[in-house]
């Protein structure tokens, strides 16, 4: 008795749909199908499937519903294998074989399932221009960066060593274990995790031959860090500190040239030369316009600093708030550093 029988299908036909039971699985001998699920009123497209290849195998194999729906995009001749059909050839198979198909099914349906959690995880929502929500992907979500910066924390205070500098240097497979391990995070985000860290000048990283240490630099700026983030991420949007790329540029140029954080403690407001940091930025980056000046509107908005007012030609002066600067800048600092990671890595 044969085992299984053809099928011919025409274009556009539906030849399974999201959701069905899992009777059957199909090998395409002629003709290609489209993989596609719904979403809302549209519909993601998965892949297409070609002759010579099989389709609705992985629901078929470990008797869940239908993960996708399928439809042939021409003429399709395909053979049907039905599920007891399939089961009697199975059971005439010696026990190694059974349990190999047994296993592969298990571990292409826990990667899958893997790998929509990761999609999951990774999708955020944004609001555009127009204040309308759509989601993003985030490569280092608000989420994962406060869990490794709380690890980074605790193998600083436990398991590091202090340093003559005062930093605190501890082996990097400590936060591989408590990162990776005990809270699931991926190698690679660590990894670049770290990178970035170093970039934002927290840490240091220094790679030996067997392994690489960090030296956390401030241990106290780590955890109020994680605090600030955390309690900025609680809140709604619109009460959030936002600031663009454009405006953390002026940002970084005011605590590099505005002389703030030498001021006497409890200074309360400062006046800095705008124009003078302007033409320093310009010199050092070799750049004529090295920010916009439009984007010192958020830093009014934000109550960072009164609006610039011009005193003379060379001279556009900024009243800064130097404690609210000087107290949220470096954080400011770190969280826009991973901004712009996932902003690269969606572009990439």
């Amino acid at each position: 008795m044969s085992m299984v029988h053809i099928k011919h299908l025409k274009k556009g036909e539906t030849l399974l749909a999201e959701g069905d039971t899992s009777a059957s699985m199909y090998w395409v001998q002629s003709g290609s199908l489209r993989l596609f699920k719904k979403k809302g009123s549209g519909f993601i497209e998965l892949g297409v499937v070609h002759s010579g290849e099989v389709v609705g195998e992985l629901s078929f194999l470990d008797n869940q519903p239908r993960s996708a729906s399928v439809e042939a995009l021409q003429p399709c001749d395909v053979i049907e294998i039905p599920r007891g059909k399939f089961d009697e050839f199975i059971d005439n198979q010696p026990s190694w074989m059974k349990s190999l198909i047994h296993t592969l099914v298990k571990r292409l349906r826990s990667t899958n399932n893997r790998i929509r959690e990761l999609e999951s995880s990774s999708t955020v929502y944004a609001q555009d221009e127009d204040g309308k929500s759509f989601k993003q992907h985030e490569f280092l979500s608000t989420n994962e960066v406060l869990k490794l910066c709380t690890a980074l924390l605790l193998i600083g205070t436990r398991n590091a060593e202090k340093q003559g500098d005062g930093t605190f240097k501890v082996k990097a497979a400590w936060l591989q274990l408590y990162a990776g391990h005990v809270m699931n995070i991926h190698l690679s985000k660590i990894t670049i995790f770290l990178d970035t860290m170093q970039e934002a000048h927290v840490i240091r990283i220094d790679k030996q031959k067997d392994h690489v240490d960090i030296y956390i630099k401030n241990v106290n700026i780590l955890e109020r860090f994680i605090y600030w983030l955390n309690e900025e991420h609680s809140k709604v949007e619109d009460k959030q500190i936002q600031l663009s790329a454009k405006a953390m540029l002026i940002m970084d140029a005011i605590a590099e040239h505005g002389g703030l954080f030498a001021l006497p403690p409890g200074t309360e407001s400062h006046a800095v030369n705008m124009e003078e940091v302007f033409q320093k930025v310009a010199a050092q980056k070799n750049e004529k316009f090295p920010f916009d000046w439009s984007a010192f509107d958020e830093l009014v908005k934000m109550d960072f600093s009164k609006e610039l007012r011009l005193a003379s030609p060379t001279e556009k002066i900024a009243a800064i708030n130097v404690q609210r600067f000087t107290k949220l800048y470096s954080f400011l600092a770190i969280r826009h550093r991973f901004r712009e990671l996932n902003s690269k890595k969606r572009g990439a």
